[in-house]
């Protein structure tokens, strides 16, 4: 017994442990929550214009991503559909099959008549060759039990299989009347976010270009990122550093004219080293135009660019640029809605402007994960992805992290 018990230690001390980091993930996850709810009541206090808009493309944002998670159920159900469609085809086979041997071995039998066991005692042939024929008949009679049973078996289980494709049936009608019903309310959130956008968009257009504004933006966002930071502490395991922010004369491309275009986006990749010596292996999140440099002036002056302004097709997919946890997921004044994912050692990257925001706090992501939808939301002119990284809450250049 005690040494059953100290084999046990290890067990329960690993149960403990998983105890333990469950708690502490629900437990920060409790305390992002109440974070985000804090820069959602302190902007209330606060009018801007786009403050407008704010209402509108949360609800956007969140119809989109029921919508996206209703289709991810419904090809679920369609798949597992078909499945036991393929599997009561087979069984129905096989009943088939087994009916037909099963009715041929009754013929038989009735063929030979009745009593064969006796009478191949009693009439007098060969002792030896009696006890082989009872044999064959031992093993045919239990051949047509097997038979008999393993039919009923498979009858119970088409009955099964009727009844799980009955209801997988009517979970997929209920899942595409959810998704009729989501689909209206979008477009009726679209239309109320539109009228609010004709009326305020000449007010929002002064304001996103009013330095003090810009600055207000830069500011919270600065702070939220530091809050964060010391929210997810983690220990550095690297000393590797970003470098300083770059700083140059080029300015905003003018005319709409793009800088460059990225054609590739984060894929799927697992690695166990830390984020500091990923630099130089990452993607850009999104396909598109970059329409600015880092550290280059806005064209209204005042103030530098501290990320980058990738224009793309409103609804494209925002990729993860490496594992980590979404440590916000909300709208915020100046980037509508953004999606901030910690990758550790004091590493941030930030999505703004999205139309959706497919993940929410708490949530792990890895690296090519689909976690928002390109928008324009935040009063942005024109559909984009707005993209920041940030070690130890300072930006730092993301095209010196990229291939």
């Amino acid at each position: 017994m005690p040494v059953l018990f100290l084999l046990a230690l290890p067990v329960l001390a690993l149960a403990g442990e998983d105890d333990s980091s469950k708690s502490e993930l629900q437990a920060l996850r409790a305390r992002l929550q109440n974070l985000q709810q804090e820069y959602r009541a302190a902007q209330e206090s606060r009018k801007e214009a786009a403050d407008g808009l704010r209402q509108s493309e949360r609800a956007i944002s969140e119809s989109v991503r029921q919508l996206r998670q209703m289709e991810g159920e419904r090809q679920s159900a369609q798949t597992s559909l078909r499945e036991l469609r393929q599997s009561t085809k087979a069984t129905e086979a096989r009943i088939r099959g087994q009916q037909d041997n099963l009715g041929k071995a009754l013929r038989a039998a009735y063929q030979r008549g009745q009593g064969d066991a006796l009478k191949l005692l009693l009439n007098g042939a060969d002792p030896n060759q009696s006890v082989r024929d009872l044999h064959y008949l031992a093993y045919l009679s239990r051949a047509q039990l097997a038979l008999i049973e393993s039919l009923r078996t498979d009858l119970m289980r088409l009955d099964s299989l009727h009844q799980a494709a009955a209801e997988k049936t009517q979970k997929l009608t209920q899942i595409q009347q959810a998704r009729r019903n989501e689909q209206k309310k979008l477009l009726a959130d679209k239309h109320d976010r539109q009228q609010v956008l004709d009326q305020l968009s000449d007010q929002i257009r002064q304001q996103r270009r009013e330095i003090a504004t810009l600055k207000r933006d830069e500011q919270r966002l600065t702070e939220l990122v530091e809050r964060l930071a010391r929210l997810v502490v983690r220990p550095a395991k690297s000393n590797a550093k970003p470098g300083k922010p770059q700083t140059g004369t080029a300015t905003e491309s003018s005319g709409g004219r793009p800088l460059a275009v990225n054609t590739r986006t984060p894929e799927p990749f697992r690695t166990d080293k830390p984020f500091s010596r990923l630099k130089g292996l990452l993607n850009l999140p999104v396909q598109g135009e970059l329409m600015n440099r880092f550290g280059a002036p806005r064209e209204d002056g005042g103030v530098s660019w501290k990320g980058l302004f990738i224009r793309a097709a409103n609804g494209a997919g925002v990729k993860a640029i490496a594992a980590g946890q979404v440590v916000f997921s909300d709208w915020l004044r100046g980037f509508g809605n953004l999606i901030i994912v910690d990758h550790g050692e004091g590493y941030m990257s930030l999505y703004s402007n999205n139309e959706s925001l497919y993940k929410q706090v708490g949530e792990a992501v890895q690296p090519g994960d689909a976690i928002a939808a390109v928008g324009n939301s935040g009063g942005q002119a024109e559909a984009g992805l707005y993209f920041e990284m940030r070690h130890q809450s300072r930006p730092f250049n993301p095209l010196s992290w990229v291939r």
